[in-house]
């Protein structure tokens, strides 16, 4: 067993010597890791969490710990968390709460000490675990290739080793350990998996755990050729617009798979899963269609999908300006305002971002509000009304950008759509004596 796990640790490049935070529960994987990192001469620090779960066996568990990190004469770090209110608080399951608790401690331990990794005991036994987990709750190839060897600051030193082998060395070398009777429990769905699943997958197929691990290694290749499609695919048809993503539909349909290359570029930009999954729904679906998840939202929009990352829509109040000086006011909304006198010759930058005002034809209070259906103005240019409704559909603004749009209005006139449009009754001429002049940055 040592020889395999000094054969993948020099496989990974980690040199005996480098500082290690060592998740200790106190079990046999992790107490057994400690006695292997200690042989490869690790630095090492010990870090253990009390979740409070189990009364007085969770207290003898930190005590054992405790103990072991004296005896190799390692810094000993302990935490004591109140798992039950962290999970009502949350809503998380017990297990979930429990890791993120841990995961969370270990990552602060770690950068407080500057420890260049977070040892954790996961096994073999384990990986198939999680992989029938991941399986079974819905996953791209990512999830069926389990955890990994060393990614990021997570180092899994017995990943590679079964639970036989590691049960076989604590006895062979008289090595104590402590024993959590929960992991016997089947309330639990990973010891479901484990006692009685797998055992159901091994009466079928008695290499089923090995052959499962066979096809790891497959996927996991597999992952590296499809990761390098799925960036090829990315360059054809995403695109950063603002703080938006936008995904040409007619660019992903020429890829192999559409749906797959969705799926995994939508969780490249960080999106939820079951968005990413739900989302795939709207390659085939009409313009309009939406789905989110917390504050994303993903929008079918003609031939593109918009992913908008903070769609929370919050209640716009109206701000009044009562007079030029409150003008300043538009300053939030990124809008300067300056007033000029106006000359034959003035230069007019014809930007939309740009309006130029016949400050006289102005009635204070001005407001500042969101449009509403039922808005017509004189679009700058024309004389007939327009709904403006049918404006924003002929511009092609999406969904996410209608709801920004702020409309600046005078005596109950549509002024300006803010960065988009001037109306035409309020525009400069021959007889103006001072411009308004509104940039939007």
């Amino acid at each position: 067993m040592l020889k395999k796990v000094f054969e993948q640790i020099d496989k990974a490049n980690i040199k005996t010597g480098t500082k290690l935070l060592c998740a200790i529960s106190g079990g046999v994987d992790s107490t057994v890791m400690l006695h292997v990192l200690d042989d490869f001469g690790f630095d090492c620090i010990v870090a253990h969490c009390n979740f409070q779960l189990r009364g007085k066996a969770s207290d003898d568990d930190e005590n054992f710990v405790r103990e072991l990190a004296a005896k190799f004469e390692f810094k000993f770090l302990c935490q004591t968390f109140d798992t039950y209110k962290y999970a009502e608080k949350t809503g998380l399951s017990i297990q979930m709460a429990a890791r993120d608790l841990r995961y969370n401690w270990f990552n602060e331990m770690a950068k407080q000490y500057n420890c260049k990794y977070i040892a954790l005991a996961h096994n073999s036994d384990d990986q198939v675990e999680t992989i029938i987990t991941n399986l079974a709750r819905g996953t791209g190839i990512k999830g069926l290739t389990g955890m990994s060897f060393v990614k990021d600051k997570l180092f899994r030193p017995l990943l590679f080793t079964s639970r036989e082998e590691i049960e076989a060395f604590a006895e062979e070398n008289a090595i104590d350990f402590k024993i959590d009777e929960t992991n016997k429990s089947t309330k639990y769905s990973r010891n479901k998996i484990r006692h009685k699943i797998i055992p159901l997958l091994e009466e079928i197929n008695t290499s089923a755990k090995s052959n499962i691990l066979k096809s790891v290694k497959y996927l996991t290749d597999t992952e590296v050729i499809m990761r390098e499609y799925v960036k090829s695919c990315k360059e054809k048809c995403l695109n950063y617009i603002g703080e938006n993503i936008e995904i040409d539909l007619r660019e992903l349909k020429k890829c192999v798979a559409p749906e797959t290359v969705l799926f995994e570029l939508l969780l490249g930009e960080g999106i939820p899963k079951p968005l990413a999954s739900e989302s795939v729904n709207l390659i085939d679906s009409k313009s309009g269609k939406t789905c989110s998840f917390l504050n994303i939202t993903v929008l079918r929009d003609r031939n593109s999908l918009i992913i908008n990352k903070n769609s929370k829509i919050e209640k716009f109040e109206t701000v009044f300006i009562n007079n030029f000086d409150e003008l300043k006011l538009l300053e939030q909304f990124k809008v300067s305002a300056k007033l000029v006198d106006y000359q034959p010759d003035l230069k007019i930058n014809k930007i939309s971002n740009f309006a130029y005002i016949d400050f006289e034809k102005l009635v204070f209070p001005l407001s500042l509000r969101t449009w509403q259906e039922g808005d017509r103005f004189k679009p700058f240019g024309m004389k007939n009304y327009r709904k403006l409704s049918d404006f924003l559909k002929d511009e092609k603004l999406n969904l996410f950008e209608k709801e920004n749009l702020k409309i600046l209005e005078s005596d109950g006139k549509i002024v300006w759509l803010l960065g988009l449009r001037l109306d035409n009754r309020f525009r400069i001429s021959d007889e103006t004596k001072k411009v308004l002049i509104l940039e939007k940055t």
